[in-house]
């Protein structure tokens, strides 16, 4: 044990650029190992925002099948200082922790052929959640429609085989519920530029492209609406909605500052959405 190989997480994780940057941080550290056990050391770790277990969760099963690792960490102490992480079910331990505060959405992974599930817990456990806003019936159509559509594109463009991970969280205090979405594919940017035929070249190109209405990477059918009608929504209630792809965070909240984007030095795979709900 003397040689066990630590990696330590520590002060805050939020959902903005520095949080995402420090987990890709994490794993590019953790992906130099090979089939070892890694310690994961929390005991620094002020804050962790309990949506971004759908980013961890997606790093850590990456890890475990890419390079064989296995992780370890001190249970006991994440069941005393940050027990949501087991209330969402992202760990687990010998006792059920229950959510008595009700604040999470689950942590789940759903594979790209298990669209009914995926709409399921969409319609359950996240739009009937206490923390969301009440919705009109359009609104919530709207809503159940473009991300299934974003599920739809990720089966259709990731080129992935691997899990779609998905888990929310409620802060009460901030009116706010924050809803994360992670797959593991290519990103946006593959797909469309070869639509544009290389006119779009980049990753931050990409994503405002995809935010265009109608505009869809499809042939012969439809599309095009699902991230178009997500960022109107976001935008009418003046909250906020993150897309992650490639080496570019974009964010609804910078396009009406100066900096429009943020880059990644050591970007992730795939892409990342967090969706912003106001409930106050």
């Amino acid at each position: 044990m003397d040689n066990k190989i630590v990696l330590t997480l520590r002060d805050r994780f939020n959902t903005n650029f520095s949080g995402i940057k420090r987990l890709f941080e994490f794993y590019k550290s953790a992906s130099e190992h090979h089939n070892e056990v890694i310690y994961l050391d929390f005991y620094h770790l002020t804050w962790f925002d309990a949506n971004l277990s759908a980013l961890f969760g997606s790093i850590l099963a990456k890890l475990r099948k890419e390079n064989n690792l296995t992780f370890s960490t001190d249970l006991n102490f994440l069941k005393e200082h940050f027990d949501v992480l087991f209330r969402n079910g992202f760990l687990h331990s010998e006792t059920t922790i229950d959510d008595v505060q009700k604040s999470t959405v689950s942590f789940k992974s759903f594979s790209l052929d298990d669209k009914d599930n995926f709409i399921n817990y969409i319609e359950n456990d996240l739009l009937n959640h206490r923390g969301m806003p009440t919705f009109s019936e359009n609104e919530k159509d709207s809503i159940i429609e473009s991300l299934i559509e974003v599920y739809c594109n990720i089966q259709i463009h990731s080129k992935s085989e691997e899990p779609f991970y998905v888990c929310g969280q409620y802060y009460p205090q901030e009116g706010v519920l924050t809803f994360s979405m992670v797959d593991l594919g290519v990103g946006f940017l593959p797909a469309i530029k070869k639509k544009t035929k290389g006119a779009i070249d980049n990753s931050y190109d990409a994503i405002k492209w995809a935010l265009e209405k109608r505009n869809t990477t499809k042939v012969g059918s439809p599309g095009g609406l699902g991230l178009f009608n997500l960022n109107s929504y976001f935008h009418s209630t003046n909250s906020n909605f993150q897309i992650i792809s490639g080496d570019t965070f974009w964010s609804l909240e910078m396009e009406n500052t100066l900096i429009k984007k943020f880059h990644f030095p050591d970007p992730y795979v795939g892409s990342i959405l967090n969706l912003f709900f106001k409930c106050k």
